[in-house]
C-alpha cells in the first residue's frame, strides 16, 4: 500500500509493509536495538532555544475573561484553558477557546462579548476568528477535549464548564451542532476537564470526564484575603465531586458506567486527566491528578473495569507522603526507557513533581531531575513534554500563575502574576531552565498550555491561555535538528487515534512517542504524533502499535515530513 507523505511545498509517495499482530513490546522497548552512534541526536541539544511572542500578529488578541466582577467567586480561579483541532480539515492546527460567563452577581456588570472563539489557521502564521461556527454559546466555559467520537474523520468538542457541559459535534466544514441531549453527555456541576479514550478497544472513543467540588454561585462562601479584601477560598471549603465515565454506544449515544466501571472511587477535586496504556498491556489507563488529595492511576483491568492503583505505583502522593495541590499532567518518555513518565504541576512551595516509571511502578525523580528548587516558587496549572529543539529529547513546558492576588502578602517569595518555565533535558534526564528562551514580558496569571506545530514546520510551538488576560502563542524559532511528524487514522477513520503508540529508531536509539488523550490543564494538544531526529535525516524503522493490536512497521522514512498513515 502507499501513503502520502505531506511537507510544506511537496508531496511525495512512501510504500510501508503492514505487519499482522504477533507480538506487543511488552511493559516498553529497550533503550538500544543497535551499535549505531546517538550522536546526532545530541549535537542539537546545545542549540539556543528561542521563543517568540506573536500573538498580536497572528490575529489571538483578544482578553480570555473570568467573567468576574471583583467578587472573586470560586470558581473563577481556574479560568480557563484552550484545545487545538483541525476544524476544518485543512491539515493546519485550528485553536478552540472556552469563554467563561458573567454569574451571580455579575450579570450585566462584565464588559465585552463573552463568547467561545474558534480561531481557523490559515497556515502561514495567522489566524480568522471563525463567526457562527457555533449554534450557541455555553455555560461557563473552563475546558475542552478534542475526539472524533463518531469515526467519521472529523475531530468533535466536549465543553466543560461550570453548569452544564456540552457536546459539539463537527459537521466537516469547520462547523458544529450541539448533540449533547441526543449523546446523553450533559453532565452539570463544575467540570474541569475532560479526555476522550476508547477504554475498551471496541474502536470508538468512549469520555471521562473530571470535576472539581460542589460549588454554586448561590451559595458561593465569602473569604477574606490577608488585607481584608475579598479573595479566593481554600479548596476544602467546598465538598468534592465525583467524576463520570460515558461508554460510546456506536450510534451517537453514551451509557453513564461510572459506578459499574470503578472509575470515580471516591470524591476528589479533578484538575488534570491523561489517557495512556502506562502498562504496555495494550488497554488504556487515566491518570487523573486530584488538588489536595490523592492522585488516581486508574489501571484498565479490561472487561470494562479500573482499579486505582496509584498508592501501591507511587503516584498519589508526594516524595514523602503528602497530598499535593495536584494541576496539570504531562505523559512522555523522557529518558529513553519506553515507559511513559508522569510530571505533575502544583502548588507554590511544592516541587513540580515527576514520577519516573520504572514499568511496575514509579519513582519520585524531582530532585534529581532537577525540577525541585527551581520550581518552588511557581505555581503551575498546565504542563507538557515537548522537543523545544527536535533534539529528540522531551522538555518540560509549565505555564505558571497563581490563584490569589494577595499571594505576595502570603509569602514575599511568589507572586499572583508569573512568568512561565521551560526546562531543557540533557539528554540523560535532567532539566535545566533555558533562561532567556522566553519573552521576559510574558507575566500573567497563566492556566492552560497547548502545543503543536502551527505552520507544519515541524517546530513544536506553544499556547498559553492566562487569566482574565490575552492568550500568549509563542512561536518557536530555534535552529533546531530534523523531524516527522505522523498523522494516524485508525482503521474506524478516528480523526485522532487517541493512544496508539508509536516507536521509532533513530540513529541506533529507540524513541516512543503517543498520542496522548488529555494532559496538560484546560484542553488538548495536537494530536498528531512529533519525533525530533537531531540531525539525522530519516526515521530507520517505525513501529505503529494501534489499539486494535495491530503493529504496522515503516522503514527508511525520509525526515521534515508529515506522513499520514492508515492502520490496514
Amino acid at each position: 500500500m502507499t501513503v502520502p507523505i505531506h511537507a510544506p511545498g511537496r508531496m511525495a509517495l512512501f510504500a510501508i509493509s503492514a505487519v499482522p499482530l504477533v507480538f506487543l513490546l511488552g511493559c516498553g522497548v529497550s533503550r538500544r536495538v543497535s551499535n549505531g552512534s546517538s550522536q546526532g541526536l545530541r549535537n542539537v541539544l546545545s542549540v539556543p532555544v528561542r521563543y517568540t511572542d506573536v500573538t498580536r500578529e497572528a490575529g489571538l488578541d483578544f482578553i480570555q475573561s473570568d467573567g468576574g466582577c471583583g467578587l472573586r467567586y470560586f470558581v473563577e480561579q481556574v479560568a480557563a484553558g484552550a484545545a487545538i483541532l483541525d476544524a476544518n480539515g485543512d491539515g493546519y492546527p485550528d485553536i478552540y477557546f472556552p469563554q467563561p460567563k458573567a454569574i451571580g452577581e455579575c450579570v450585566g456588570r462584565v464588559g465585552g462579548v463573552l463568547r467561545q472563539r474558534l480561531y481557523l489557521n490559515d497556515g502561514h502564521g495567522h489566524f480568522r476568528l471563525s463567526v457562527g461556527a457555533f449554534p450557541h454559546d455555553t455555560d461557563y466555559g473552563i475546558a475542552a477535549a478534542v475526539g472524533d467520537y463518531d469515526n467519521d474523520g472529523h475531530p468533535d468538542l466536549y465543553v466543560c464548564c461550570y453548569g452544564r457541559n456540552t457536546l459539539f459535534h463537527n459537521r466537516g466544514d469547520g462547523t458544529f451542532e450541539d448533540v449533547t441531549e441526543r449523546a446523553g453527555v450533559g453532565v452539570r456541576g463544575f467540570s474541569t476537564g475532560a479526555v476522550w479514550f476508547d477504554y475498551d478497544n471496541d474502536g470508538y472513543p468512549d469520555l471521562y470526564v473530571g470535576r472539581y467540588c460542589e460549588w454554586d454561585v448561590n451559595h458561593d462562601i465569602i473569604c477574606l484575603g490577608p488585607d481584608g479584601r475579598r479573595d479566593v477560598c481554600e479548596p476544602r471549603t467546598y465538598t468534592p465531586s465525583t467524576n463520570f465515565l460515558f461508554h460510546n454506544n456506536r450510534n451517537g449515544t453514551f451509557t453513564d458506567v461510572t459506578k459499574i466501571s470503578g472509575a470515580a472511587p471516591e470524591r476528589r477535586r479533578t484538575l488534570g486527566i491523561a489517557a495512556a496504556d502506562f502498562d504496555g498491556d495494550g488497554r488504556l489507563d487515566l491518570f487523573v491528578a486530584n488538588d489536595l488529595g490523592p492522585n488516581y492511576l486508574l489501571h484498565n483491568l479490561g472487561g470494562g473495569k479500573f482499579q486505582d492503583v496509584g498508592m501501591q505505583r507511587g503516584v498519589a502522593f508526594g516524595l514523602i507522603g503528602q497530598e499535593q495541590a495536584n494541576m496539570g499532567v504531562a505523559v512522555g518518555d523522557y529518558d529513553d526507557s519506553g515507559f511513559l513518565s508522569v510530571e505533575v504541576a502544583t502548588f507554590a512551595n511544592e516541587p513540580f513533581t515527576l514520577y519516573k516509571n520504572n514499568g511496575s511502578f514509579f519513582v519520585d525523580m524531582t530532585s534529581d531531575a532537577g525540577l525541585a528548587q527551581v520550581t518552588l516558587p511557581y505555581l503551575a496549572f498546565g504542563d507538557g513534554f515537548i522537543d523545544t529543539r527536535n533534539s529528540g529529547f522531551l522538555d518540560l513546558f509549565f505555564a505558571d500563575g497563581h490563584i490569589s492576588p494577595f499571594a505576595h502578602l502570603k509569602d514575599n517569595r511568589t507572586t499572583y502574576k508569573q512568568k512561565n518555565l521551560l526546562m531543557l533535558n540533557d539528554g540523560h534526564g535532567h532539566f535545566t531552565e533555558a533562561a532567556g528562551a522566553l519573552p521576559a514580558d510574558d507575566v500573567r496569571v497563566h492556566r492552560g498550555a497547548c502545543f503543536a506545530s502551527f505552520t507544519n514546520n515541524g517546530k513544536m510551538d506553544i499556547l498559553v491561555t492566562a487569566e482574565n488576560d490575552r492568550p500568549t502563542l509563542l512561536r518557536n524559532d530555534t535552529a533546531g535538528g530534523h523531524w516527522l511528524l505522523l498523522k494516524l487514522v485508525n482503521h474506524q477513520g478516528s480523526a485522532d487515534a487517541i493512544g496508539t503508540r508509536c516507536i521509532a529508531t533513530i540513529a541506533g536509539r529507540q524513541k516512543l512517542r503517543i498520542v496522548l488523550g488529555g494532559g496538560s490543564y484546560g484542553g488538548d494538544s495536537d494530536h498528531r504524533v512529533h519525533f525530533g531526529l537531531g540531525t539525522a535525516t530519516r526515521v530507520d524503522r517505525l513501529e505503529i502499535h494501534w489499539l486494535s493490536g495491530r503493529v504496522q512497521v515503516l522503514k527508511d522514512i525520509p525526515a521534515d515530513q508529515i506522513l499520514t498513515v492508515r492502520e490496514p
